[in-house]
Formats: structure tokens, C-alpha cells, sequence
């Protein structure tokens, strides 16, 4: 029973924390706020969280854990059949679980999009370190397979590429015009495939810094 209950009190939490982040932002939400929501009072917060900055991490959390679990098992299945695997095939385990949660039939997705979007306007460095650092294993994961996909690709280079098909992932989820999410899932990894094979056949000049979290 009290574990019932405090799992009940957690998600009430949670909920109402990513309803307010969603609507209002990190800096504009009070944790007085999330617990008249929550209808909770500051001790409960503190005892499952610590801190605001720590309940944030934990909205986010909540679902970038689902997200990257239903990535990798994409992976796996891609992974599956033969040696080395499509490249396509990689990439669409990567972009097609972002596009159907952020453009799925019920309110979650598009809420997490919001947040993700004051994550980057408020360029919270804290929370970036610690989501990094959360899914470091999941980019080592793909990197991996793209590797292996497109023999002769570089580390280095691939880290920086990386980077920008995320980048592009991000700005598509959050488009809300996108009906067809696994039509534009197709658009995005058939650019970010052209891309990489391009940057194998003609190297670039080193020169930008990645900031994905992989090593």
C-alpha cells in the first residue's frame, strides 16, 4: 500500500511539473506551484526529488527513458538481419521513435516538446551535462552501427555529424505542422544518409566541435 502510494504521489509529481515546465518554462514554474497542482505538499517533493533541479531532470527522464529504449530495440532488430547492416535501417532507429512522440495522437509528446524547446532556449548547461551524461551509452550505441554500416567513416567526423542530424531531429519535432510523421522520419534519414556517405567520400576540413557526449 505505500508503495502504491508514494509511486501515485511520484506521478502526480511528475505530471503536474511537465504540464507547467510545458506551459510556463523551467524559471517561471515555483515548486509551490507543481505541488498545488500536484495537490502535495514541499516535504514530498524534497523527499522523492531533493531539489527543482533534480524533479526537471527527472520530467525529462521519464521520457527519454521510454524514448531510448524503444530506439535501441529498433537498433537491434536493424542490427539483426546481416553484416554490416543498412545504414538507412540505423538511422531510422533513431529518427522514426523522436518523430512518433513528439507527433503521436495524445498530448504527452507534444509537452515534451515544448520543454525540450525551453531546455534549449534557456541553454541550461547543468541539465545538458546531466542528459549527456544519462544517454552517453545510447549515442555510443548508434555510432557504433553507423561505423560499422559505412566502413572508412572517421570518429571524429562522425561525432560532429551526429551532432547534426540531432540538431535537425530536434528542429523537425518541434514543427508542429508535421502530419505524416513516418513520411518525414523517410525525408530525414535519406538527408542525414546522403550526408554521411558524402563526408566518407569527401572528407571535410576538421574544424567544428561536437557536443554530443559519446567517448
Amino acid at each position: 500500500m505505500f508503495c502504491l502510494a508514494s509511486a501515485s504521489t511520484i506521478d502526480r509529481i511528475l505530471d503536474s511539473a511537465e504540464l507547467l515546465f510545458a506551459e510556463q518554462g523551467f524559471h517561471s514554474t515555483t515548486l509551490r506551484q507543481i505541488t498545488q497542482s500536484a495537490e502535495v505538499n514541499l516535504a514530498a517533493v524534497n523527499y522523492h526529488f531533493g531539489s527543482k533541479q533534480a524533479l526537471i531532470l527527472a520530467v525529462f527522464r521519464r521520457r527519454l527513458d521510454a524514448l531510448n529504449a524503444a530506439r535501441l530495440e529498433r537498433l537491434d532488430e536493424a542490427l539483426a538481419p546481416e553484416e554490416p547492416p543498412q545504414l538507412e535501417a540505423v538511422l531510422d532507429a533513431f529518427v522514426h521513435p523522436a518523430l512518433a512522440l513528439s507527433h503521436g495522437r495524445d498530448a504527452v509528446g507534444h509537452r515534451f516538446m515544448r520543454i525540450l524547446m525551453h531546455a534549449f532556449a534557456d541553454r541550461d548547461d547543468q541539465l545538458h551535462r546531466a542528459l549527456s551524461a544519462e544517454y552517453a551509452h545510447v549515442m555510443r550505441r548508434f555510432a557504433a552501427a553507423i561505423a560499422t554500416a559505412l566502413p572508412g567513416v572517421e570518429k571524429k567526423s562522425l561525432r560532429r555529424q551526429l551532432d547534426f542530424i540531432v540538431g535537425a531531429l530536434t528542429h523537425t519535432m518541434a514543427e508542429c505542422s508535421v502530419k505524416d510523421a513516418r513520411a518525414v522520419a523517410n525525408d530525414l534519414v535519406q538527408f542525414a544518409a546522403a550526408g554521411l556517405r558524402s563526408a566518407v567520400s569527401s572528407p571535410a576540413m576538421d574544424g567544428a566541435v561536437c557536443t554530443l557526449e559519446m567517448h
